[in-house]
């Protein structure tokens, strides 16, 4: 009997319960757009903020602007996405009291420590990334068995791009060995295997003329390249090594040029060329 009066009461109550349910879900998607347009309007305020600073700053320091760039907008969505949902459910939904939001995320803090370890590992291993400069946004790196360019840095991941175009999605706490291929100044190093029927004299003079084709050519050499010579003898060749100090991760590029070049003058010269020995990992 209490049963049928209770869903006959909240039978009678539908058309009075429509118009709230109505406008508590217009006040649920007001809310969403306007997280939306706030993350919109905040990332492009943060973009020209930091083109704005990088007109003034060297180079390195504008790839350390494009990763304060993402960390900026990361930090922006994750803030206004959990006050949208915090204001969903204390004033529109009622199902918080915002007291009870506030204790909560006062055992939520201690939840972290137990129950969400790694993410707090990748969001705290992300700010030392950042801190101690140890890669930025467009910078060549390896980590671990995995080489590409960064194409982004947030709070939790690392994204970097390899040569083939994958994407690798790299949680910052899993990031223990980072080999930055773009820092600092790199050696370009070319090996030609010459057959035994070419005296060494005529194989190094020629190619010593594929490296002063590169100089006059190449805008990334930091000094004319060099021929160090013979290093090696193998059962059918010997081997001629040319070095070129090249600037951050030019070096690969350099190589494949340089190698361009040594084949076009050993043609020129009638040179029977044995091959390149690959050095190092080649991109």
């Amino acid at each position: 009997m209490d049963i049928q009066k209770l869903s006959s009461g909240f039978i009678l109550r539908i058309p009075e319960l429509i118009p709230q349910i109505i406008w508590k879900f217009f006040l649920i998607v007001i809310i969403f757009v306007s997280s939306i347009i706030i993350i919109k309007a905040g990332s492009f305020l943060i973009r020209k903020l930091i083109e704005k600073q990088k007109r003034f700053k060297i180079s390195g320091d504008g790839k350390r602007l494009d990763t304060v760039s993402t960390i900026l907008g990361s930090i922006l969505r994750y803030g206004v996405y959990f006050i949208a949902i915090v204001t969903i459910l204390t004033s529109v939904l009622n199902v918080f009291d915002i007291k009870t939001v506030l204790a909560a995320a006062g055992i939520g803090g201690v939840a972290l420590g137990f129950g969400a370890q790694s993410l707090v590992k990748d969001i705290i291993s992300g700010f030392f990334i950042l801190a101690e400069n140890q890669f930025a946004v467009g910078d060549v790196v390896a980590i671990g068995d995995m080489t590409g360019t960064v194409e982004e840095m947030e709070l939790r991941v690392t994204k970097i791009r390899n040569f083939n175009g994958e994407l690798y999605t790299i949680p910052n706490g899993e990031i223990k060995t980072v080999t930055n291929h773009t820092k600092g100044n790199r050696v370009a190093i070319v090996d030609t295997l010459v057959s035994y029927d070419v005296r060494i004299e005529k194989a190094v003079e020629t190619i010593e003329k594929a490296c002063k084709l590169l100089e006059q050519e190449s805008k990334v050499l930091l000094e004319p390249p060099q021929v160090l010579g013979v290093t090696q003898f193998g059962d059918t060749y010997f081997v001629v090594r040319a070095i070129a100090k090249t600037i951050g991760a030019e070096h690969w590029a350099t190589e494949r040029e340089l190698r361009a070049k040594i084949m076009m003058c050993f043609e020129e010269e009638k040179i029977r060329l044995g091959g390149f020995f690959p050095v190092g990992d080649k991109r």
